[in-house]
């Protein structure tokens, strides 16, 4: 269980000395309109806020640059799809599914994935701040030289997956399977595996 406290998320004190976590949690609003992705398409600069996506399909599609903030995102699926320096701000994304997707460059802050599917998924030269995957499959994905702060895998499977290079501080991972996962080039200070 993990506590709440004015939109963030304390986590991993344990009274072996252990690192802590403070999460931000995403804050997106109550009042959402009901939009899907290819409303991006409309838009001359694609940006996508304050909306309710549900049941979007958005599979083998490129779009460059995207923004996304204060979202809710359900049931959608985002495979083979090419998101290239996405950018995502206040994001809840809850049984999506991302496999094989290329986020190359993605910049990721107060979001969390919630039963995601992410087979694959090309998140090399990524930014993490203040996210969260939560029992999301993530096997054989590439975080090459990516770069984490305060990001939290909790109950995920993350086999095969490759942290080549990254830069990670305070991140946990809870529970998670990382079988045959690679961390060649990556130091693990600040990192709390349990």
């Amino acid at each position: 269980m993990v506590p709440f406290h004015r939109g963030q998320c304390f986590l991993g004190l344990s009274r072996r000395g252990g690192i802590q976590i403070k999460l931000n949690q995403p804050k997106v609003t109550e009042q959402l309109t009901p939009a899907t992705f290819q409303d991006v398409w409309l838009e001359e600069d694609p940006y996508l806020q304050n909306c309710v996506v549900l049941d979007s399909r958005f599979d083998g599609e490129m779009v460059e640059r995207a923004q996304l903030t204060n979202m809710l995102v359900k049931n959608s699926s985002f495979q083979h799809a090419s998101l290239p320096d996405l950018f995502i701000t206040d994001v809840r994304f809850e049984n999506c599914d991302f496999s094989n997707a290329d986020l190359r460059g993605v910049s990721i802050h107060r979001a969390s994935f919630h039963n995601c599917k992410m087979l694959g998924v090309n998140f090399a030269d990524a930014r993490f701040t203040d996210v969260s995957f939560e029992q999301c499959i993530g096997n054989l994905s590439a975080f090459v030289h990516a770069k984490w702060e305060r990001v939290l895998f909790e109950q995920c499977q993350l086999k095969d997956a490759d942290f080549f290079d990254c830069k990670l501080k305070q991140t946990k991972f809870s529970m998670c399977n990382l079988d045959s996962a690679s961390f060649d080039e990556t130091s693990l200070k600040g990192v709390e595996l349990s």
